[in-house]
């Protein structure tokens, strides 16, 4: 998994933002902002291949099993795909 080019996140008080930048700034209009849990998995996008290993990274961060959190894990990656954030 990858990171697009299209944004990039800021922390603001408690709240993390996705903000697009570059050409993807011209096209989209807002921020996007991510819950606690959809941070931790986009600032870890390179350091897995799959939904699997993602979903067991956050199992290990937060001491959980990864299979609860699977299906959240997808939904996220999904969100970011769908938003040209993230590329598999």
């Amino acid at each position: 998994m990858k990171k697009t080019q299209n944004y990039v996140m800021r922390q603001v008080i408690d709240e993390f933002v996705l903000v697009p930048r570059g050409e993807a700034a011209e096209r989209i209009n807002g921020t996007m902002t991510l819950s606690e849990t959809a941070a931790f998995i986009y600032e870890h996008l390179e350091a897995v291949k799959t939904s699997e290993e993602m979903a067991e990274l956050l199992g290990q961060e937060y001491h959980i099993s990864s299979k609860e959190v699977l299906e959240d894990v997808q939904e996220v990656l999904d969100f970011l795909e769908k938003n040209e954030a993230m590329t598999w």
